[in-house]
């Protein structure tokens, strides 16, 4: 008796071609028509380490097995504006990480969150537009050396004020109505109070001199 071993075949590695091209079109699921050096029309797909997205015009390499093409990089650019492509979920992780822009850095998305032990923020001029602004904060120190607001109303909710002001303070108001539960002094050098109609002092006991 004869004993028949059967050998497994395997199939030879596909040799795969490092090619020079330029994209043509650009399809969905980032699908892209390659224009290659010899005239053939490739579709390739980007791959996922090729994060800047190839536009129209671009001169690219692309890896060909016969059965794949991929995108591995974006050579030279034909458009002066072009779009880097992360995957859906990403971290970008480094010791000390710095973004510069020579001309502006503009941040866009439906919800943006910084989070850090220290921070710090310095502009020569800074605008800020909200509808709601919600400031949950334990200690405030402000340095101004002019401070203009404008307020459709004020409402404030303080447990003890105290305000030291050097020179003049001003107040002009349509009404000012002031309530003390408790007791009301007022002390000055010089106090002068006119009215140009009616002046009334109303009370139990009145002490004058």
């Amino acid at each position: 008796m004869h004993n028949i071993i059967a050998l497994k075949s395997h199939k030879a590695p596909r040799e795969t071609s490092f090619l020079y091209g330029r994209v043509e079109e650009a399809g969905g699921a980032d699908d892209y028509g390659i224009r290659l050096e010899n005239g053939t029309l490739l579709t390739a797909r980007r791959a996922r380490g090729c994060l800047l997205a190839p536009m129209p015009g671009d001169e690219v390499l692309v890896a060909d097995d016969g059965e794949r093409a991929f995108v591995l990089n974006v050579l030279t650019g034909a458009q002066e504006r072009t779009r880097i492509v992360l995957p859906e979920l990403c971290e970008l992780e480094g010791g000390e990480i710095a973004l510069t822009g020579r001309k502006a850095i503009a941040l866009e998305s439906p919800r943006v969150s910084l989070t850090g032990i220290m921070g710090e923020a310095r502009f020569k001029s800074i605008s800020l537009l909200s509808q709601w602004c919600d400031l949950r904060i334990r200690k405030i120190v402000a340095v101004a050396e002019v401070w203009d607001r404008v307020v459709g109303r004020l409402t404030e909710r303080i447990r003890d004020s105290y305000r030291r002001i050097e020179n003049t303070e001003q107040t002009t108001a349509g009404r000012i109505r002031t309530i003390v539960r408790g007791r009301f002094s007022l002390a000055a050098k010089d106090a002068a109070l006119t009215a140009e109609e009616d002046l009334k002092m109303d009370g139990k006991k009145i002490h004058l001199g």
